[in-house]
């Protein structure tokens, strides 16, 4: 099972959000360990797009409905590297959506 490393920049953007939103990402992260598949993650690979900002292959985990994390994994270091967590808005603004 893939390790699960935080960015230097992630745990910036987990530090600004809501306290309550760190306690359910927390919940998420750990659920996500135990079961990536889990329904209520919503665990999804990124669509490639030209004006999206995320890495080639990256995967989104919903925190709640307005809030989603990013990591992509990488293959010869058997890690998922999360990269960014942040709100819808800004999610969509960062994978080129809107």
């Amino acid at each position: 099972m893939a390790s699960n490393h935080r960015t230097w920049q992630f745990k910036q953007s987990f530090e600004a959000l809501p306290k309550s939103v760190q306690s359910l990402a927390e919940s998420q992260f750990k659920l996500f360990r135990e079961n990536p598949s889990h329904p209520s993650l919503r665990h999804h690979q990124l669509d490639e797009t030209k004006r999206g900002r995320h890495e080639k292959g990256s995967c989104s985990v919903s925190i709640t409905m307005k809030y989603r994390a990013i990591y992509v994994y990488i293959t010869d270091q058997d890690v998922n590297l999360w990269y960014w967590i942040g709100n819808h808005n800004d999610y969509n603004s960062f994978t080129g959506r809107k």
